[in-house]
């Protein structure tokens, strides 16, 4: 049979030679890419760069199932089908209780084998589909980050201008984006501007452009961002800090599409859409007179409000596990994204981070550093790469002190770190907490952790 082109990489194991490169030669006639070994101790060696692990159970070193058990503790994703030749049911279950997705008797048909490659292909894609359901760059599947979902669509569906508010690191920039390009945008220019970042006396011919001649050093006209934006999407971050001498002219722009670049006779027209973003408190602002309230109310037709981090820290796997991948697909040689081990994930889970989305990045982006600073491939990131070993976060908290401050968010975050430390496994997360199984599974539906008809992982 012929199957579809693939780009997913397969470690066939098998230290029968002939039989090793007929199923390899099969392989590769399909599409896939196919690397072999006939040992475990070949095939440990070359994890790093596999997608999937075909192996038979009986080999000369180490047994398959004994070699399943080394994978799944470096690369715990790593799918693996076992083989089996002998008959041996026994074999075959106590592969799949170690973690194999499914098992080969030997002999089989290749009908077979491509049936149970296109099951574990699709659950590898479905994997990586939920690890970044959003909107473009935005990961999470939580209440909050739902609310924001429904948002960006709102504001995809309309020409209006967006306020994008929320604390710095929450991502603000992203959600302008994904607004930009569910909005018909995507092939039109996306220009972010960060207005506390220009010169007071610039930030008029920055956004407005200029002629030659306008102002002293003006040798040349310039286009200014409105301009350079053409019909895409202009983002003013940090709006708060806009001059207010300025405000009156960016009302005028937004209101009536035109705008006078410094030192025109004439104005030109405004063809993109304007989006805001803050961490300011913008009505406080108006309130003190530094934000004019016509402005305000101009730009803050339509909200979106980016949560910080602390408010969903049941999104933290799926965002750590994004990061993750970022990085390996960024490294000079092709590598699988690291897992992060229980104790690590639990320690990021229950970190109050404060700059948010930004701070946990730069937290992993050190431990995956670290890593490769000792010249080996990052497999997996423990707790002391991260430098959180003395922060124990929730943990921490006394029950009683926890109650008195925050009852309600002390337990969600109890919930999610005892789900982050026993892999999703609620069976083991309600021993972690000492308490029923039922009152967790209570306790997961009603913080929206994103897991549906729960049940205990074998």
């Amino acid at each position: 049979m012929k199957g579809s082109a693939s780009s997913t990489r397969i470690l066939v194991v098998e230290d029968d030679p002939d039989f090793r490169e007929s199923l390899s030669e099969m392989l590769s006639r399909n599409g896939y890419e196919v690397l072999q070994a006939g040992d475990a101790a070949s095939a440990l060696s070359q994890l790093a760069k596999s997608d999937i692990l075909i192996t038979d159970v009986r080999l000369p070193d180490i047994s398959g199932i004994e070699l399943l058990e080394k994978v799944k503790a470096q690369f715990p994703s790593l799918q693996v089908i076992v083989m089996t030749g002998y008959g041996s049911i026994k074999d075959a279950v106590e592969a799949m209780r170690k973690g194999a997705a499914t098992y080969l008797a030997k002999p089989f048909e290749p009908e077979e084998l491509f049936l149970h490659l296109r099951q574990v292909e699709e659950f590898i894609r479905l994997r990586r589909a939920a690890s970044r359901a959003g909107r473009g760059d935005l990961v999470g599947s939580g209440r909050a980050m739902q609310a924001v979902y429904q948002a960006i669509d709102a504001a995809a569906a309309s020409q209006v201008p967006v306020l994008i508010t929320g604390d710095t690191g929450t991502g603000k920039e992203l959600a302008a984006r994904a607004i930009h390009d569910l909005s018909g945008r995507p092939r039109l220019p996306f220009l972010a501007v960060n207005l506390g970042a220009l010169s007071r006396d610039l930030v008029e011919s920055e956004l407005f452009g200029h002629e030659k001649g306008a102002f002293t050093g003006a040798t040349k006209a310039k286009p200014g961002r409105f301009a350079l934006a053409g019909e895409g999407s202009l983002l003013l971050d940090e709006i708060g800090t806009l001059p207010l001498e300025v405000q009156p002219k960016l009302l005028r722009a937004v209101e009536t599409r035109e705008y006078w670049p410094v030192g025109a006779e004439r104005p030109s027209t405004l063809k993109a859409r304007i989006l805001a973003a803050t961490n300011a408190d913008l009505a406080g602002l108006v309130a003190d007179g530094s934000f004019r309230q016509d402005l305000y109310y101009r730009l803050d037709v339509l909200r979106v409000h980016m949560p910080p981090l602390a408010q969903h820290p049941e999104d933290i796997p799926s965002i750590a596990a994004v990061i993750l991948e970022r990085l390996a697909s960024s490294a000079s040689v092709r590598v699988p994204a690291p897992d992060l081990a229980p104790e690590a994930l639990a320690a990021l889970v229950t970190r109050p981070w404060p700059g948010n989305v930004r701070e946990l990045q730069n937290t992993i982006e050190k431990g995956w550093a670290k890593g490769l600073a000792s010249g080996h491939t990052v497999a997996r990131i423990e707790v002391s790469d991260l430098g959180l070993e003395a922060d124990r976060g929730i943990l921490d908290v006394p029950f009683r002190d926890g109650r008195a401050r925050a009852a309600e968010e002390w337990s969600r975050k109890a919930v999610t770190a005892a789900l982050a430390a026993s892999e999703g496994n609620v069976t083991r997360a309600a021993e972690l907490l000492r308490m029923n199984t039922s009152a967790l599974f209570r306790l997961i539906k009603r913080y929206g952790l994103g897991i549906d008809n729960p049940s205990p992982r074998r």
